[in-house]
């Protein structure tokens, strides 16, 4: 698989893990499947064509945002016209993103995938869609400017475009959804992802196998299996997972204390939080919280 090393090609990944590139008319009538070493979000004002990733094909008309989760191969195919895109490129993993209003934060990790770690079948590409994208593609042109001539204060001026980009990409998710990846899924597909929402919003919440298999109207055994197979994760792997990356938005956005943190992502034992972070993140929640 062919991997572009971003942070290499561009200075203000390493600076402030974040770098933004416009293509006016993009043209690629042939397919070019490739990952990168960061987060790539691709935002088309205009223009159609097919976004492929794997085995799946996203027809792309009007102006979309999609995130590409670290390390997935995909390409965009587009007609003799081509496409308005701009390219964002984020290096979470060494780069905190902006402390977002509370309300706003559980929504960042059904959106960006904080760590590598995360990865799952519904977000190896995650695709929000837009009748104007004006609004957005203001706070990008501007980072992009601020990024080209780098004035006075420019690096706080882009931490500022980008929390505006990111509060309004929540928005957008919370009034009209995502559109995941779309794996082949089984039969119980419906209720499975409406069981996945259920964990996405109520993550801190206590939840039985009893209780979750209840809800979604199946057997136990069979709740395991087809929430495997159509998410690539265990129900309670998940459910951790998602419960980690709350923890991590506030690791770095507040200074409440760690075991305070641990009991609102919804871990009883702080003992065992910080031994799954650890496990997931590759860091303990406290060096986590120091850049680390």
């Amino acid at each position: 698989m062919l991997t572009y090393r971003i942070k290499q090609r561009l200075p203000s990944l390493r600076a402030l893990g974040i770098a933004v590139e416009y293509f006016p008319r993009y043209v690629n009538q042939q397919m070019n499947l490739h990952a990168l070493d960061v987060v790539l979000l691709t935002f088309i004002l205009r223009g159609r064509g097919r976004h492929v990733i794997g085995s799946e094909t996203f027809v792309e008309s009007g102006s979309s945002l999609a995130i590409t989760h670290y390390g997935q191969e995909h390409g965009i195919l587009t007609d003799s016209r081509g496409m308005e895109i701009l390219n964002v490129y984020l290096d979470l993993q060494n780069h905190p993103l902006p402390s977002l209003p509370r309300v706003l934060q559980p929504v960042l990790p059904l959106l960006l995938p904080l760590h590598p770690r995360f990865q799952h079948r519904l977000n190896r590409i995650v695709r929000l869609q837009f009748d104007d994208p004006k609004p957005l593609a203001e706070h990008l042109f501007a980072i992009r400017a601020e990024l080209e001539s780098r004035p006075a204060g420019y690096k706080e001026a882009v931490q500022l475009r980008f929390k505006l980009f990111l509060m309004l990409c929540c928005r957008h998710a919370i009034d009209h959804g995502v559109i995941p990846s779309r794996p082949d899924a089984p039969a119980a597909q419906p209720r499975i992802e409406a069981l996945r929402q259920f964990l996405d919003q109520h993550y801190a919440e206590s939840h039985t196998l009893e209780g979750l298999a209840e809800r979604a109207g199946l057997r136990r055994t069979v709740l395991c299996r087809v929430f495997k197979a159509y998410t690539g994760k265990r129900v309670f792997d998940y459910l951790i997972e998602r419960r980690i990356q709350a923890a991590m938005i506030r690791l770095r956005g507040s200074d409440d204390k760690v075991i305070g943190i641990a009991l609102e992502a919804g871990f009883n034992d702080l003992a065992y939080f910080n031994r799954k972070f650890k496990q997931l993140v590759g860091v303990a929640p406290s060096d986590y919280r120091a850049g680390g």
